[in-house]
């Protein structure tokens, strides 16, 4: 299996240069005039930033929602990627309104999110199935063999978002929100998926793999790893179970399969945690968790996670049919291997997402899949995770935050001249380059765990309010789409930022 990933110009077609996982900077903007401090309060549900949140949303999020990503992109041109967009874009407003209790939001976006369902198609190689097939786009083409197949990280990447929203609404005090037929449509089209996904073959792979130990990598293969797809997937399975505890849409044979599936994918996930002591200065020594830690550590995008220097290791230089191309000015071979490397800090924000459905959904899981509570990662795993955040991660600057590009704490270049079969050029991110993840990647939400994540968050909240040179500046260089001149890069930042900010 190789790992098939993609620049941010695939992730964010139609914008321009949001500051997301391995996005270029956008250029500099003009110094705004300073907008009033937010007092405390204004964070809490019900307060000035959610409304602030919900206006944004409704002006321009959602039109995007109805109009880019599915309207144009997923059903005029075939881009299933618009899946992967509408999770990365949307899910944390999804579990603000779950948070604050808004049903009448979460039927919004269900509603928005309805003709999905309709671009399922024949399974190309089994017309039994149905699936998204990816048809065109910016990624999927020729050259990567991605046009014409079912991309399963975006479906499940998309899934992770509906089977969200479909359980929330299941849980929902509202009768008009618990009856909607998004939730049990969301329930069928994932239970199929999961059935197909998770078969013997799958389930064989994940035991197998959690054999593994991080000396059997021996190349950049990512055949050993545990990646996104079955994280996504288990995040998936808490959810159905979720639904289905309340509003019962499986099949006895049915629960008994994906019950089998989801403890081969857990016995898999759990053995690639890791548990740690964390510094005592930022955390009191507690246990942090890394994931799939030394898995890593050959593969290309990782291969300058050693190199913290600042002169770029690749430059991006014009060829003579005018495509851009990377050039490598530092050899890998000069560059020692980092160890222990795992994630990088912009996929690990899945993290959020999984453990909070594994979470949420503890007793359903146990009660529709007929599963043991020590088949379950430990209820304190989301605490462990936050406390690697803050005593791995986090630079210590409360004034200045920072995270470094690795959930291992590694804080070398990432994605050096990165290929995923689009001709776009990636020269690189530097040390620190993926700070932007932990604004937008629902990471805040861990103030629940360790409340420095909030105040974090609401830091740099007020530095991009700001109008001090100094704060814009700092801004800019780290955590960009909120500066954006795009409106919809800076309104789409601000939809995965701001909601992670309020009533965690």
């Amino acid at each position: 299996m190789t790992l098939k990933r993609r620049s941010c110009r695939g992730l964010l077609t139609a914008l321009l240069a949001l500051a997301l996982g391995a996005c270029t900077l956008p250029p500099p903007v003009q110094t705004v005039s300073p907008a009033p401090k937010l007092a405390e309060g204004s964070f809490a549900c019900g307060g000035a930033l959610e409304a602030d949140t919900w206006a944004l949303w409704q002006q321009r999020g959602l039109p995007f929602l109805r109009d880019q990503l599915i309207a144009k992109r997923l059903q005029g041109n075939g881009d299933t990627y618009a899946l992967y967009d509408m999770q990365t874009f949307f899910d944390n407003l999804a579990a603000l309104a779950e948070r604050c209790q808004r049903p009448e939001r979460m039927r919004q976006m269900a509603d928005a999110l309805m003709p999905v369902f309709d671009q399922l198609g024949p399974l190309p190689g089994d017309s039994a199935q149905r699936a998204w097939v990816c048809r065109g786009g910016a990624v999927c083409n020729t050259q990567n063999r991605l046009v014409n197949t079912e991309v399963m990280l975006v479906s499940a990447q998309g899934l992770g978002l509906m089977s969200h929203l479909a359980q929330m609404m299941a849980a929902s005090s509202d009768a008009a929100t618990r009856q909607h037929p998004f939730v049990a449509t969301t329930a069928q089209v994932a239970a199929q998926h999961l059935l197909r996904w998770g078969d013997a073959k799958a389930r064989a792979d994940w035991l197998r793999n959690a054999r593994a130990q991080p000396g059997d990598v021996k190349d950049g293969s990512s055949a050993l790893f545990f990646t996104d797809k079955p994280l996504w997937m288990i995040d998936i399975y808490a959810n159905l179970a979720g639904i289905d505890a309340r509003r019962p849409v499986l099949t006895n044979a049915q629960r008994q399969a994906l019950g089998g599936a989801l403890r081969d994918a857990l016995v898999f996930f759990k053995a690639r945690i890791t548990l740690h002591a964390t510094p005592v200065a930022r955390t009191g020594g507690a246990l942090g968790a890394d994931i799939d830690s030394g898995y890593w550590r050959l593969l290309a995008d990782n291969r300058y996670a050693g190199y913290d220097g600042a002169t770029p290791p690749a430059l991006c230089a014009v060829q003579p049919d005018g495509r851009r191309k990377a050039q490598l000015q530092v050899s890998p071979r000069d560059v020692p291997v980092v160890p222990g490397l795992g994630w990088d800090i912009s996929h690990a924000r899945r993290l959020v997402h999984a453990l909070a459905a594994l979470d949420d959904n503890r007793q359903a899981i146990q009660a529709v899949y007929a599963l043991a509570l020590d088949v379950l990662p430990a209820q304190n795993l989301p605490q462990a995770f936050a406390a690697q955040l803050v005593g791995k991660v986090w630079n210590g600057d409360r004034q200045h935050p920072l995270f470094a590009n690795y959930w291992s704490g590694a804080n070398g270049w990432y994605r050096v001249a990165y290929d995923n079969g689009t001709a776009y050029c990636e020269a690189g991110r530097p040390p620190f380059g993926l700070s932007d993840s932990f604004a937008t990647g629902g990471y805040i939400s861990w103030a629940r765990y360790r409340p420095v994540l909030g105040e974090l968050g609401r830091q740099l909240y007020h530095m991009a309010q700001s109008g001090s040179g100094a704060d814009q500046a700092f801004i800019r260089q780290y955590y960009g789409g909120l500066l954006a001149i795009s409106a919809d890069s800076r309104m789409l930042t601000q939809l995965m930022f701001w909601p992670s900010l309020i009533g965690a």
